[in-house]
């Protein structure tokens, strides 16, 4: 399917495409960077990848996909070093959770012989690196791809072609209702997992508190264990869709605050009606798949 497939960041998700092309025996080549010591070498011990480069221009010189598997505020500056290397036809993709601000870097600064494809695949563990990546990660999950109007048809179906090999199911989405979408369903627990953990971290009785949490507490803030450099760069480059669900979020918490104050004995519909929304979104979910 592929000559030369280069990965750029070798972690979780770059390892687990690598170890998914090998299974699949989907690339003659599959080339890896990583700034990370010894990260390299550690991907291509565990099959993650064919040969390891020192430096990133060799990597990605005449590959037909170079996949930028890196968080998403180091992107802008990863186009911009290896643009002069790309041969006419490279198709660049990357997995960042945030598309609109990516893309704009993307055409502003790759040639025009070389094109662009938005890619965020929804899976991932609360773990990273290399050593967890699995081959089968990204198996039945939503891989979301967002062309525009200057992306070909053909670097859209070349990317295309890697998430079908990685076993994922492809969802096309404008970049901007991407962004607002994952703000909700992706950014915005990270955020909330965060409150939750500091709001009851910081308080004084949180040394006698964390002997009695149990497994609601540990699933509600499993999130708050995320890499705090990637958060960052998310609220960085997704901001405006991220205050807008906040702002939501504060107001439904707020309207329940009001409610348990006043005692409010009809507390126990809106727990109701959030119970059945739950359900049938879970059903539904877990049908499809």
């Amino acid at each position: 399917m592929f000559n030369k497939v280069s990965i750029i960041g070798l972690g979780l998700i770059g390892g687990s495409i690598g170890l998914a092309l090998r299974k699949a025996n989907a690339a003659k080549q599959i080339a890896g960077y990583d700034l990370g010591r010894g990260v390299s070498a550690q991907a291509s011990k565990v099959g993650a990848i064919d040969q390891a480069y020192e430096s990133i221009v060799d990597a990605v010189n005449g590959s037909d996909l170079v996949i930028l598997a890196t968080p998403v505020g180091a992107v802008r500056s990863l186009l911009q070093t290896i643009a002069p290397a790309l041969t006419p036809g490279t198709v660049v993709t990357d997995v960042s959770s945030t598309k609109s601000q990516v893309i704009s870097w993307a055409e502003e600064f790759l040639p025009e012989h070389a094109f662009f494809v938005g890619g965020h695949p929804m899976a991932g563990k609360e773990m990273s690196g290399v050593a967890v990546a699995d081959a089968d990660l990204f198996k039945d999950c939503i891989y979301c791809l967002t062309p525009t109007s200057r992306t070909p048809a053909t670097a859209v179906s070349m990317v295309a072609a890697l998430v079908e090999t990685l076993g994922a199911r492809l969802r096309f989405l404008d970049p901007a209702e991407h962004d607002g979408l994952v703000a909700g369903i992706s950014h915005l627990p990270f955020l909330a997992s965060t409150a939750l953990m500091a709001t009851v971290a910081d308080d004084p009785t949180w040394v006698d508190a964390s002997l009695l949490a149990s497994s609601g507490f540990r699933d509600a803030t499993r999130l708050a264990a995320g890499n705090p450099e990637m958060y960052r760069d998310i609220c960085l480059t997704n901001s405006a869709a991220i205050v807008r669900w906040l702002d939501i979020y504060v107001s439904k918490l707020s309207e329940l605050r009001d409610q348990i104050a006043r005692h409010d004995k009809h507390i126990n519909e809106a727990f109701a009606r959030t119970q059945q929304q739950r359900q049938q979104w879970q059903a539904s979910h877990y049908s499809e798949k």
